[in-house]
């Protein structure tokens, strides 16, 4: 085993090989430090060092992050495994293990794309990813305060990457490089992909908030007051567009609670109520006539599942396009302009980003549906629409009830074994057996 440090006047790096891939690590600035420095558990710092360039300290750094991709798996996670996870300590020693694995993964996932650096907005997410993979390395275990900075840092510069990720794939598709199966393929695995990552950094900055420490999951989510929210959200939004709104009536049956995150059911009832307005309003023309035909949302359920269903009588869906709604190339409406659509298309649900007047567009993107679909899907449940031609549409919400659905995410059988167990609210922080390759960067 050698460790391999380099000493210059602008940066510093340690590189460690031999070593577990999954222990933490830490750049060592000069000789002296390494005999003072005991950023490692003893006996992890072995005598001998060589200098390496920095082009080669980066070439290791791409190779561990390839081992990353391909040889660990990233552990699926249930709601109500997440929402038990209320130990700060325990759940950074996991998150820096986790997350790096997630990164790479998505990296993997973009340059599976043919000529992926032909899109800038490829290589932008690329970057990205790749950065924070980098920075969550070069953390410790015990310095929860940059882990907790570098965390907010790392979600605020991924603000606006389900743009670009959507923006990259359709400019993939327009160049024939894909065809829109494979699209759609790409972005429901990396979107999915992005939404256990949200989650789970969404919840250490959750239980660590100075003020108000709590679970980023609601263990007794109310549906009704979810939709009541949402479909104020979705009315206003008509009205600004239309100068009205058709009615919108709640149906509550049974007084459904369940763990669930409020965010995520917000952005799919905001998105299935927003296309039933504008169905209405674009078939009858006029408040009057409309207020025949409200819109009805039904939400009930038994000790398993949580059933949303929202009815419009807004002319139905052309039988002919039912299997293209599902589609991130598809949309019933006119096309929004991609400078609007930068501001808007795809936000995150905790965002509501506003266009050029302040606000959103109501429809035109073509991204609310297939990722409506991929937050019900993530945890086990889905989303279904019905059309009567010339008549409305149903859609059908339906929700793990007890928030034990794991998350979907694509294991490869031939990745190594998951490392640690979040299960029984320890955690088992051993390496998997395997050699791998340490980094260290400033």
């Amino acid at each position: 085993m050698k460790r391999l440090a380099c000493r210059c006047t602008r940066w510093c790096h340690q590189v460690y090989v031999g070593l577990p891939a999954l222990r933490p690590f830490s750049c060592v600035p000069s000789a002296s430090a390494v005999r003072t420095s005991h950023s490692f558990t003893p006996g992890s710092i072995l005598p001998g060092t060589v200098e390496v360039s920095k082009q080669r300290f980066e070439e290791l750094l791409e190779s561990e992050m390839v081992h990353f991709a391909r040889a660990l798996r990233p552990h699926p996670m249930t709601l109500q495994q997440i929402l038990h996870l209320t130990d700060p300590t325990a759940l950074r020693t996991f998150l820096l293990e986790e997350l790096p694995i997630r990164y790479a993964r998505r990296v993997q996932l973009v340059e599976s794309l043919p000529n992926w650096k032909s899109y800038p907005s490829m290589r932008m997410i690329r970057s990205l990813y790749a950065d924070a993979f980098r920075r969550l390395r070069a953390l410790t275990q015990d310095d929860k305060d940059s882990f907790r900075s570098t965390l907010q840092d790392i979600k605020r510069r991924n603000a606006n990457m389900l743009f670009h990720v959507v923006k990259g794939a359709r400019a993939v598709r327009t160049n024939k490089s894909f065809t829109d199966e494979q699209v759609n393929r790409f972005l429901d695995e990396f979107l999915t992909a992005r939404i256990g990552t949200d989650i789970l950094s969404s919840q250490y900055l959750s239980i660590t908030r100075p003020d108000s420490p709590t679970s980023i999951i609601n263990p007794e989510c109310d549906p009704v007051a979810v939709v009541r929210a949402a479909a104020n959200d979705a009315a206003t939004l008509c009205r600004h567009h239309y100068g009205w709104s058709p009615p919108i009536d709640i149906v509550d049956v049974g007084q459904v609670r369940f763990p669930f995150i409020s965010q995520y059911l917000n952005y799919i009832m905001f998105e299935l109520l927003k296309n039933s307005l504008r169905a209405v309003v674009e078939r009858y023309g006029s408040r009057q006539v409309a207020e025949a035909y409200p819109i009805r949302v039904v939400i009930c359920g038994d000790d398993d599942t949580v059933v949303l269903r929202v009815s419009d009588c807004g002319g139905g869906i052309p039988l002919d396009d039912m299997d293209q709604v599902w589609s991130y190339m598809f949309t019933t409406a006119r096309p929004a302009c991609e400078e609007v659509a930068a501001a808007n298309a795809c936000s995150e649900p905790e965002d509501e980003d506003s266009d050029d007047d302040g606000v959103a567009p109501l429809a035109g993107f073509g991204c609310g549906l297939p990722l409506s679909r991929n937050y019900a899907c993530y945890v086990g449940g889905w989303l279904e629409l019905n059309s009567i031609p010339e008549f409305g549409t149903d859609a059908y919400l339906y929700l793990n009830r007890s928030g034990n659905g794991q998350e979907a995410l694509r294991t490869d059988v031939d990745a190594l074994p998951m490392r640690g167990s979040l299960l029984n609210g320890s955690y088992n922080g051993s390496s998997c057996d395997s050699s791998g390759i340490l980094l260290a960067t400033e």
